[in-house]
């Protein structure tokens, strides 16, 4: 395979890469803001979980078995609205902050391939430099 074929190869590698990582940079994004929207309408149907408040008329042990059940329901979701969801948003976050790193790394090969692409037009007094230039970008992607 001739220098002009790898490097076209190459490119449709970093470009099919680079497209899949921001794809999945996207989709990591929308689920973070979606979780953060369930998160809030939780965090509502929290508030409406201690309506209506247990006046002076609720009495006896009917009264304060319901009122525990309620207390537990409400401490349950409190900790799932806020220690699991945040953990996961965390995570979600991590994930892309790799993946925007991948990303870099893949603009970086890319600006190395159009080095190269630059010593294929110089022709035979740069076809060492291609060769080493070839070899680096294959170890980066294959």
């Amino acid at each position: 395979m001739g220098a002009s074929a790898t490097l076209n190869a190459i490119f449709r590698t970093l470009a099919h890469q680079s497209a899949a990582v921001d794809d999945q940079i996207d989709r990591l994004r929308r689920s973070n803001r979606k979780l953060g929207q369930e998160q809030a309408a939780g965090m509502h149907a929290l508030r409406i979980l201690t309506r209506p408040e247990l006046g002076s008329d609720w009495t006896g042990s009917k009264a304060r078995t319901f009122q525990k059940k309620r207390d537990a329901a409400q401490d349950k979701l409190h900790v799932k609205l806020t220690t699991s969801v945040d953990s996961y948003q965390q995570s979600i976050k991590t994930k892309i902050h790799e993946l925007q790193m991948k990303r870099d790394f893949l603009a970086g090969t890319c600006a190395m391939a159009h080095e190269a692409g630059a010593l294929v037009h110089q022709g035979e007094k740069a076809a060492d430099a291609l060769e080493h230039k070839l070899t680096e970008i294959k170890g980066r992607l294959f």
